[in-house]
């Protein structure tokens, strides 16, 4: 078995390159406008490899639990992705829209693996300390989101979007081959999951209960990110000035996962999990009020904070309540439909709102009642698990 510090490093490492593809389509869709491809085509894609990432990640998740391939499955995952960034390259040079949905659908199926699978990994490493890990490691994602877009937007305008998106694509490959042998003698701690070995009910119906919660958090989360940009324009009416908010606001996710990480781990996850949506419900209504802009970038901040601690909170809560022999999966349908295909599905009720031009404030207002109803539910949760090795709810 490799050392928790090794284990920690190589899964942040495959974390920061992983999530920091997440913003790359949104940045080339500003290069694509420019070759003429329809909005409509731009943003059927952007949902399209969004929904492939999430619903992949349960069969990806069940697979993992019953094989001794984890290592393998990340390197696989950022392969992929840099696979899709060699695809987007080309289509700049040729057959513009094929390659640009080929190389999305690529992106989707990669994105499909690291969380589950990192996650699983720490809390096989690091056992009842896993949350303060994931905390660290949910950071370094935080960072790779942060900083990706930018490094490949200089990268295309020092080489062109072609030899650009193509340096970034083989960094991304021979880091999958890095992160692989980084994390070479890893093995799960407990037995595979047999092929007839089935789940209780206890854990199905919290497993429901906990997606349902956290695909109504995500749509929130989400769909209010998604155009936080949008709406900071119509209030300053400078795009300069929504830049730098965003790029102020969301360093507040890179400091609240290893915080919200101990919390889990110290005080549990239902406990994680209901302050973490308090105070992103609260603090995104301050944000709404709030008109003067460096207070607005503080309490945005603040939202970030709280609301992007999803990596530590919701998988070190899995990881306290399931048998481990059911933690990849888990936390792949955890993951993957509540959080991914929640947060598709919040974009997309906003984006039909708009469509019927209903004021942007009005669709925020509709998302922060569905994330209240999801802290409605809280109460219905199981607390942290009482035995490590038996587990109940």
């Amino acid at each position: 078995m490799i050392s928790k510090f090794r284990a920690l490093f190589f899964t942040s490492v495959a974390h920061f390159f992983n999530d920091g593809t997440f913003l790359i389509f949104p940045l080339l869709i500003v290069y694509y406008e420019e070759l003429h491809v329809s909005d409509v085509l731009l943003g059927s894609v952007a949902v399209l490899y969004t929904l492939i990432s999430g619903l992949l990640s349960p069969p990806i998740g069940d697979f993992a639990d019953k094989h001794q391939h984890d290592s393998l499955l990340i390197m696989i995952g950022i392969a992929l992705e840099g696979f899709s960034m060699i695809l987007f390259a080309l289509s700049f040079k040729l057959f513009t829209e094929i390659f640009m949905i080929i190389a999305a659908t690529i992106l989707g199926i990669g994105q499909a693996f690291y969380h589950p699978i990192g996650g699983s990994v720490l809390a096989n490493v690091f056992g009842k300390s896993s949350g303060r890990a994931l905390g660290i490691n949910g950071s370094m994602g935080s960072i790779g989101r942060s900083i990706m877009p930018s490094v490949v937007a200089f990268l295309i305008l020092i080489l062109s979007a072609l030899y650009g998106l193509l340096v970034f694509g083989i960094i991304m490959l021979i880091a999958s081959t890095i992160i692989r042998l980084g994390l070479t003698g890893y093995a799960k701690t407990s037995t595979i999951r047999k092929a007839k070995e089935k789940l209780e009910n206890k854990f199905k119906k919290f497993l429901l209960l906990l997606g349902v919660m956290v695909f109504l958090r995500s749509m929130f989360i989400t769909g209010v990110t998604t155009f936080t940009g949008k709406y900071v324009f119509s209030i300053y009416h400078s795009a300069f000035l929504a830049g730098i908010f965003l790029t102020v606001g969301f360093i507040g996710s890179v400091f609240g996962q290893p915080v919200f990480g101990i919390i889990t781990e110290r005080k549990g996850g239902k406990f994680a999990f209901i302050l973490s949506s308090v105070m992103s419900i609260a603090f995104f209504l301050g944000f709404l009020e709030i008109k003067q802009f460096t207070l607005s970038s503080l309490v945005y901040t603040l939202f970030t904070f709280s609301a992007f601690s999803s990596f530590p909170v919701l998988l070190g809560y899995v990881n306290q309540v399931f048998p481990k022999s059911f933690v990849t999966v888990a936390n792949s349908y955890v993951w993957g439909i509540g959080v991914t295909v929640g947060g598709a599905a919040g974009d997309a009720l906003i984006t039909a709102f708009l469509g019927y031009n209903i004021p942007l404030i009005t669709s925020f207002i509709a998302l922060i009642i569905i994330a209240f109803v999801s802290l409605l539910m809280t109460p219905l949760l199981p607390k942290r698990t009482v035995q490590s090795d038996s587990r109940t709810i």
